[in-house]
């Protein structure tokens, strides 16, 4: 599948024209700061910057000077401020954790660290990290942490000047000043978003005398660019006490890593305990390892509990594994977890100690019409995860996914347990979704490509080809879904770039084609090709499925919406509703105060097409940037509010307990008004009295309304007013608080605790 491309090829192409108009825009104007050019004082210049994992962005790695880029004085000088663009910055695409670290040769008095990030979000998930923190040390093996800046914590984005995210690029400057310490080794640990951009470091000179630091009242960190470090994806993790939820385990692993056995040990306090878990390098298909189910705790000191377990690391990753912890903790309480790794050689990375705070999910009815599940967090997953089923349904969620294609055959002894898991899902009531790479996985052979006159041929499937390939393909689908008989199936289409079939034109099958067409431009015929080979799908899978008396299967892909032609080649609004049964907007981002309006604003605009909520929008759980489970909840709830009749989600690597959580929070308070919201139009006619935001569905004389502040700017409440005949009543579908409505429609809604709460208005 290829979905985590798609923001890498939409911000390199769709940009592109920038840098054929450079003379026609302004430049930034971005000048040194007095002092940045002077190694007197900036003590970093010229110095060499080592990583973990290496810097991935294509365009911002050419020439191979990523070691040197941001600390070589140099400033991107793009006229339209994206740093992705220029080799002279260092970037990542969905990187998770990052570490980068440089000597400057001896011990130093330290005043500030600061590094130049792009942010703006001109693209979703271009943004500045969602966590940063500062270290220094010595050595280079013991780091203090003397800095931290989270999107977390309230008040951070004040405190380090950061501007205001409002889809224009902007670089800012994040400084970690009067710091008062010292170090020879510097280093920043940040967590990477979309796309995470930055053309300069900067470490300045204290004039104190680095011998009166006390680095012993500094908290002690696990930083290196040269071994394996464990982490978690959020500067706290939760749990949840009445059913089983998961944690991702994140690992940083340098360039040229070998794989390297390791130690894990977990500590959790009183009440606590690990349930079961999985990944860590541990084992295979093959040859499975033990449960972590069988590991025994051991008690030490003060009633805390020892878990230990041998894993292998072999690269960096998202998920190197996962834990599944509960505990009797009540609904709110904090504490602390710590862990570490022992390494092969028998040392040992520091201890890492976590805020830890516990979760009680109420039990959640799973809708009837609303589509809601995972989505990319398939079956294999699910069957690691101890009383999954059971989980699922107290979560509220009635959908399972599968990626059909990895299941096997039903017959073989190798993967019978795959479908009888999934045909299990079934009994139990779920609805059970296929995702597929249809045309990724066309045998790639000389023929399928577009074919040249020096007969030589393209790198990209040629539109018109229609060979044995094209057809084993197509029969492919339609097999897989007669086995597995789903009631959907989303499709990720991504064999061209965001221009289409460029080498169309210059095929010489293409052109014969064309010529025997009867259509007169390039662009007709292109939209003609994409009819042809999605509803060659949709007939075949049909077709199979109604020989197996399957469920009728509703039809999706991922990215292709109404009154767009995805990728010049796929015309919704011809295969909408015959073919396609849904809109998949997608917009990944880290959930920014804007990026949770600019979701609902993508869904909204997607449903004002359609005659039904045919809206089923992409999100990320996380694998942009992670996020709280309050601007989760927001973003789902602006989804549903803005037409979207479910929700889809990329990928499963980043799930975790709070975020599940907040997912069952949004569908209990959707639920009660689920038939609104699948009868209903968009709500027209509302206007504000204050600054905020106001979204909804209606279906008769009810509403569905969802009413926000996002950027805290009404003074604690928002005012509205809403379409209406007379006096009514907004119930508050979370807490039960009703508010009354006056016969001129105006509704009041306190939001001094929140920044937003849902609605039903009768």
């Amino acid at each position: 599948m290829t979905m985590r491309r798609l923001l890498t090829a939409c911000v390199v192409l769709l940009m592109a024209g920038a840098c054929c108009a450079q003379d026609e825009e302004r430049h930034p104007g971005w000048e040194p700061e007095p002092g940045d050019l002077d190694p007197q004082q900036n003590i970093a210049l010229g110095k060499t910057v080592t990583y973990a994992p290496a810097p991935n962005y294509r365009l911002t790695a050419e020439g191979d000077t990523d070691s040197r880029d941001l600390t070589d004085g140099v400033l991107c000088d793009h006229p339209r401020g994206h740093l992705w663009f220029q080799s002279k910055c260092v970037g990542w695409s969905y990187p998770g954790r990052v570490n980068l670290s440089l000597d400057l040769g001896q011990v130093e008095p330290i005043r500030e660290i600061a590094i130049r990030i792009q942010g703006g979000s001109p693209q979703a998930g271009v943004c500045t990290p969602v966590w940063m923190a500062a270290v220094v040390s010595d050595d280079g093996s013991t780091w203090r942490q003397v800095g931290e800046y989270s999107t977390f914590r309230s008040g951070d984005n004040a405190k380090f000047g950061v501007p205001r995210y409002e889809g224009e690029a902007w670089v800012h400057r994040f400084r970690f000043s009067d710091l008062q310490t010292r170090g020879r080794y510097v280093g920043l640990s940040l967590y990477g978003t979309g796309v995470t951009v930055a053309d300069e470091m900067y470490v300045f000179r204290g004039d104190h005398d680095p011998a009166t630091c006390d680095m012993a009242a500094l908290q002690v960190m696990d930083l290196s660019t040269s071994r394996p470090q464990m982490y978690f994806h959020k500067p706290y993790l939760c749990f949840t006490t009445n059913i089983n939820t998961p944690n991702p385990v994140g690992m940083i692993a340098p360039a040229g890593f070998e794989a390297e056995d390791v130690v894990v040990t977990l500590e959790l306090p009183p009440g606590v305990e690990l349930v079961d878990g999985g990944g860590f390098g541990r084992g295979s298909r093959e040859e499975p390892a033990d449960p972590l189910s069988v590991v025994e705790g051991q008690p030490i000191a003060d009633g805390w509990t020892r878990y230990e377990w041998s894993g292998t690391v072999s690269g960096n990753t998202k998920r190197w594994g996962r834990l599944f912890i509960t505990g009797d903790w009540e609904d709110g309480r904090e504490g602390e977890l710590r862990y570490r790794l022992t390494y092969a050689d028998g040392t040992e990375a520091p201890t890492t100690a976590v805020p830890l705070k516990a979760i009680e999910v109420p039990e959640t009815p799973q809708p009837e019409g609303l589509t809601v599940g995972l989505s990319w967090y398939d079956i294999t997953a699910m069957m690691s995860w101890p009383d999954s089923i059971d989980d699922f349904k107290h979560l509220g969620f009635n959908t399972v996914t599968s990626f059909v294609h990895r299941m096997g055959e039903p017959d073989d002894p190798e993967y019978a347990d795959r479908w009888e898991f999934w045909e299990r899902c079934r009994d139990e009531g779920f609805k059970l979704l296929d995702i597929d790479s249809t045309f990724h996985r066309m045998e790639k052979a000389d023929e399928i490509y577009c074919q040249f006159e020096d007969g030589t041929h393209g790198s990209r499937i040629c539109p018109s080809y229609r060979g044995e390939h094209y057809q084993r393909e197509i029969q492919r689908v339609a097999e897989q879904c007669a086995r597995a008989r789903p009631h959907y199936l989303f499709c990720d289409i991504e064999i061209w770039n965001w221009r289409g079939p460029i080498d169309a034109e210059k095929c010489t099958r293409c052109r014969a084609d064309f010529e025997a067409s009867g259509l007169e431009t390039w662009e007709e015929w292109k939209l003609q090709k994409g009819y042809e080979m999605w509803s060659d799908v949709v007939d075949a899978v049909r077709a199979a499925v109604a020989e197996t008396d399957g469920p009728e299967v509703e039809f999706g892909v991922y990215d292709w919406v109404a009154g767009r032609d995805y990728q010049y080649t796929w015309p919704f609004d011809r295969l909408y509703p015959e073919y396609l049964q849904s809109a998949q907007p997608s917009t990944y981002t880290p959930l920014y105060w804007y990026h949770i309006m600019l979701v609902g604003d993508e869904v909204r605009a997607s449903r004002a097409q359609l005659p039904r909520p045919d809206v089923l929008p992409w999100l990320s759980p996380g694998d942009a940037g992670t996020f709280d489970g309050e601007r989760f909840r927001y973003a789902l709830l602006e989804c549903f509010c803005n037409g979207s009749r479910g929700m889809n989600f990329w990928s499963n690597r980043v799930w975790d307990a709070e975020n599940m959580a907040a997912y069952s929070r949004a569908i209990r308070n959707l639920v009660p008004v689920e038939d609104i919201l699948l009868a209903g139009e968009l709500l027209e006619g509302a206007q504000l009295q204050t600054p905020g935001r106001i979204s909804g569905v209606v279906s008769g004389d009810e509403m569905v309304v969802l009413v926000a502040d996002y950027l805290r700017e009404a003074d604690g409440s928002v005012t509205v007013t809403l379409p209406v005949d007379g006096a009514m009543t907004a119930t508050d579908l979370d807490t039960g608080e009703e508010l009354r409505i006056g016969a001129n429609g105006e509704l009041t809604v306190p939001l001094e605790d929140v920044r937003a709460r849902v609605f039903h208005v009768r």
